[in-house]
């Protein structure tokens, strides 16, 4: 019988003596490519590091522009290739978040191709991938970038929301509307469509028949809709005047659109008695309503309070689950399950400084930044007065002139609102980084002495998908949890019993930076703890 083959050995990354690359160059935008000329930049960075290391370029990858946010299709064709090719141990770029900026993603494939004996090395950003050290640097780095995107992203919500706020309805419209954008307004009006729907609301209102009916009406009036289309439409007060979106959470706003039934009408088939659609959006003794899930059904926990006890319950609406608990209990486990979160004192500074060398970097790379954007800038406004000047002497007729000032002043605005993102550095780096490392040192207490609204904020940041609770274990599973935090609670577990190499590795890491200078974070009562420090914590990390 023959033997069963040993798994080959991973070879560190210090120890290769044929070291062989895939050089990865990317930018985000095709615009980017045309206009700042990185992606040649990237290469030749690249190439420079590979000669002074060693390293053999067998192939260049990418060179084109791929979103980093998601793994892109050339992206997910380079892994897959460089993973079958024997030769290549290394996948060479310019910076991690050339790489990849997919946060979780990217940390997934970095241990998929180490697996393999593939390291990812950046020209530009200094890590040692053969320690927990510096691995756990470059998840830091990985996060960081989907932090940065995520910033991006929260400015649009906010610009979304505002939008709906005031009433105005930005995205595809429901059945029945058509949508014209006049200005920065999205004007909504009723179409042939909605004419027919309206029948629908009457029908339910004054005759009572059943849905099925209704459609087939409807399809005799030559508008074609399933049963399940046609009761969402039912309930959907936006057909009576108000917009209810998951942005504005539990909240409804009186919207601009066009009327296609009135509230009285609509209340009669909802069986309302009232109109305004109040819902009770803060009941302090319910923090964790809709955030804790059933592992039996995945439904979400709700409250309730029995009045002759004088006691509140988490219970799960399905029918036949009987997942019942008093309040108390799930708010204890919660407490203890959040002090778990605690990084050892010895470990503190150690964490302090990767946290500073991140940021510092952060704030390098957006000085860099901020230096190709002046030379953008400059450029765009020299052809804009070029332009001008041509049009002045009659070298150019007026349709061109307005073509390309319209065109340059279009790319101009751009820059100067990347200008002015770029010059958001990170000021009182220190600051925020002792308050993200004292805070998770103590978000059992801050829960527990915050009010409805903080102790929210506080569970979408750990545990920003919710977080199940097992009624046979009767206890919470954490495979929800924020990757940050995973990451402290990874990098404590993997540092106990060897704090030394942990402090050593980390040293190397930094090694103008003298380890014993950084002292630990002041210890504050509980109660002085303010909410704006829990916004430092999650502008910080970004928590997810």
């Amino acid at each position: 019988m023959s033997k069963k083959k040993s798994k080959e050995k991973v070879v560190e990354f210090s120890k290769l003596t044929n070291k062989v690359a895939a050089v990865w160059t990317r930018v985000s935008t095709e615009r980017q490519a045309d206009t700042n000329g990185s992606l040649e930049s990237q290469r030749r960075i690249c190439t420079e590091y590979a000669e002074s290391h060693a390293i053999r370029i067998k192939k260049y990858y990418g060179g084109t522009n791929e979103s980093a946010k998601v793994e892109g299709k050339l992206y997910r064709e380079m892994i897959a290739e460089v993973a079958r090719d024997k030769e290549i141990n290394i996948i060479l770029v310019y910076s991690f978040d050339r790489f990849s900026r997919a946060g979780y993603e990217a940390m997934m494939t970095k241990a998929y191709l180490k697996a393999k004996g593939i390291y990812v090395v950046s020209a530009t950003q200094a890590t040692d991938p053969d320690s927990a050290a510096g691995g756990f640097m470059e998840d830091v780095i990985f996060l960081f970038n989907q932090f940065e995107n995520n910033l991006r992203k929260d400015k649009c919500i906010t610009g979304m929301v505002e939008c709906l706020r005031n009433g105005n309805w930005y995205s595809k419209p429901p059945l029945g509307y058509d949508k014209l954008k006049v200005g920065r307004e999205h004007v909504l009006t009723v179409n042939e469509k909605g004419k027919i729907l309206r029948n629908a609301f009457i029908w339910k209102a004054t005759e009572g028949i059943k849905d099925i009916e209704i459609v087939h009406r409807l399809k005799g009036l030559g508008l074609s809709i399933d049963r399940k289309h046609l009761n969402k439409i039912l309930h959907n007060p936006f057909y009576c005047g108000y917009i209810q979106h998951s942005l504005l959470g539990d909240e409804i706003i009186k919207g601009n659109q066009e009327i296609l039934i009135d509230e009285a009408i609509f209340n009669k088939v909802n069986d309302i008695s009232n109109a305004g659609y109040e819902h009770k959006e803060i009941t302090e003794p319910f923090p964790l309503k809709r955030h804790i899930i059933c592992s039996d059904c995945g439904g979400y926990l709700t409250g309730y309070t029995v009045k002759a006890r004088g006691r509140d319950y988490y219970k799960c609406n399905k029918k036949g689950c009987k997942s019942n608990h008093s309040t108390e209990k799930l708010h204890q486990k919660y407490i203890n399950l959040l002090n778990e979160y605690n990084i050892p004192d010895g470990l503190i500074p150690i964490l302090t400084d990767v946290l500073r060398k991140v940021f510092e970097e952060y704030n390098q790379n957006k000085g860099e930044t901020k230096k190709v954007l002046l030379k953008r800038k400059t450029e765009c406004e020299n052809r804009i007065n070029t332009v001008k000047v041509r049009f002045g002497l009659g070298e150019i007729n007026s349709e061109i002139y307005t073509a390309t000032m319209s065109e340059l002043n279009s790319r101009l605005a751009e820059i100067r609102r990347e200008l002015e993102d770029a010059g958001k550095n990170l000021s009182n780096m220190m600051k925020y980084i002792n308050q993200t490392i004292e805070m998770s040192c103590k978000l059992g207490g801050l829960w527990s002495d915050s009010n409805f609204s903080n102790r929210q904020k506080i569970q979408n940041l750990v545990y920003p998908s919710g977080i199940y609770f097992d009624k046979e274990n009767d206890d919470y599973r954490t495979e929800n949890e924020n990757e940050v935090f995973k990451i402290f609670r990874r990098f404590t577990a993997s540092c106990e019993g060897g704090k030394e190499k942990a402090t050593t590795d980390f040293a190397r890491l930094s090694p103008s930076v003298g380890m014993r200078r950084l002292e630990r974070p002041t210890p504050t009562s509980r109660t002085s703890v303010s909410y704006t420090h829990l916004r430092a914590h999650e502008t910080t990390l970004h928590l997810v």
